[in-house]
């Protein structure tokens, strides 16, 4: 399988210390320096080359990396999809330079809670993330929000995505995964993410879900396809093998007369026979780390494969949802989920400042 995805990081750094990701902390990250815009799209041209369908910029926060719009218009002018998942609180001040640029833009939220909030991610900025929220609409940009479901979120959920209904906007939730020591779900967690799952606007990958249920990836027969489908590339032009969460291997990324060789890396004698051997190291035994195991579940067909495409009509039914209510202004969506006065209140209460927005646009149902 050629790879489909890759999960570029920009930069380690963060303005946010959520309490399950230790990338903007984690020792070895703090002295990494991110590359000019014209590394990263030498990087997009490999990537075309080796037939890389979707580029994740990520982090960190990858809306600190100024360059950003730069590296987004070269990606869609290749003809990549684009996806940007942030925290929402950069996005109002740089709302404009990236309208149209991002096929996929996520923010990040797990609470309408304050106080949570600012307990889970170390920062006051639950109201940026609602303007912003606000102000992608109103520049026709079809935003989603990523609820990752911790042990202390998941009570509340409800409400998140009844504040996602009210916006008109999809809610992707998932479990937290295992990673820095985080406190896992139960199984009594997973069934309440499945009751969740059945509102409108939410969307579940119940591939995901049942493998965690199953204990995550088994080294006596692997299912994570990390290398095969995922090209990893850190902030300081380093191809990472396997994966980002685990990596014990960092290529260096050459660059000699305005081409990079990552593709060339990538289908070397070498990073072949560890593709061969993928999801099959002894630190690969249990691991539900997301970030690869949607593009791992393409392919073979087995159950994962046909739950995932399950997933995909899911999420394909609700982004049309999205677009027929913003193009419309009809409300296509039954509002069942979460404490409606709460809800309207941590609405209402953050409003839209940004002079480019349409104040009409602000919630459409």
């Amino acid at each position: 399988m050629p790879p489909v995805l890759a999960n570029y990081y920009l930069t380690y750094k963060c303005n946010s210390r959520c309490t399950y990701c230790d990338i903007p902390v984690k020792p070895e990250n703090i002295p990494i320096k991110e590359v000019a815009p014209e590394i990263i799209i030498e990087n997009l041209h490999a990537l075309k080359r080796l037939g890389v369908k979707v580029v994740d910029f990520t982090g960190g926060e990858p809306l600190i990396y100024k360059h950003l719009p730069v590296v987004l218009k070269e990606a869609k002018r290749l003809g990549f999809f684009t996806s940007v998942a942030n925290t929402g609180t950069l996005y109002p001040e740089k709302a404009d330079s990236l309208r149209g640029l991002i096929d996929d833009l996520k923010f990040s939220l797990s609470t309408i809670d304050t106080d949570f909030y600012k307990t889970e991610r170390g920062i006051n900025g639950f109201a940026k993330v609602i303007e912003s929220l606000k102000i992608a609409k109103s520049l026709g940009e079809r935003p989603s929000i990523i609820a990752t479901a911790t042990p202390q979120s998941l009570a509340g959920m409800e409400d998140v995505i009844g504040l996602a209904q009210e916006m008109g906007v999809v809610v992707l939730l998932g479990p937290v995964f295992d990673f820095c020591d985080n406190e896992l779900l139960q199984k009594e967690g997973i069934a309440e993410i499945h009751r969740l799952a059945k509102y409108d606007n939410v969307c579940v990958n119940w591939a995901f879900t049942q493998f965690f249920l199953d204990g995550g990836n088994n080294i006596a027969k692997p299912r994570c396809k990390a290398i095969s489908s995922t090209i990893v590339v850190s902030p300081d032009d380093h191809l990472l093998l396997p994966c980002y969460h685990m990596h014990d291997e960092r290529l260096k990324i050459k660059h000699e007369g305005g081409r990079s060789n990552l593709d060339e890396i990538w289908h070397s004698t070498h990073v072949q026979k560890r593709k061969a051997e993928e999801g099959s190291w002894s630190f690969c035994q249990g691991c539900t780390i997301w970030c690869y195991f949607e593009a791992s579940f393409l392919w073979p067909p087995d159950k994962y494969f046909l739950l995932n495409l399950k997933s995909k009509w899911r999420w394909g039914n609700e982004k049309l949802k999205q677009l027929v209510e913003q193009k419309s202004g009809l409300c296509l969506t039954r509002k069942l989920a979460g404490d409606k006065d709460k809800i309207m209140k941590a609405i209402s209460t953050n409003p839209l400042n940004s002079p480019a927005a349409k104040p009409t646009a602000e919630i459409i149902c």
